[in-house]
């Protein structure tokens, strides 16, 4: 059975991030953690927002180490 969507929150968004995180420059990983917290404003607690939170998580990550 499918997991209920969250609000406006895509499946993919997450596994996007992720893969920015490895290449993307550290302006554009802000733009991403821009949008993606918008995102989450609206965001109900179902797997799509949590998704998308660890995703967050992992691009903070990437910033950092980009510094």
């Amino acid at each position: 059975m499918a997991q209920p969507s969250s609000g406006g929150i895509q499946p993919l968004y997450g596994v996007i991030i992720r893969d920015k995180c490895k290449t993307a420059d550290p302006a554009t990983l802000r733009a991403y953690k821009t949008v993606a917290e918008d995102l989450l404003k609206g965001a109900g607690g179902g797997a799509d927002a949590q998704d998308l939170r660890d995703a967050v998580k992992e691009l903070d990550q990437a910033l950092a180490a980009k510094k």
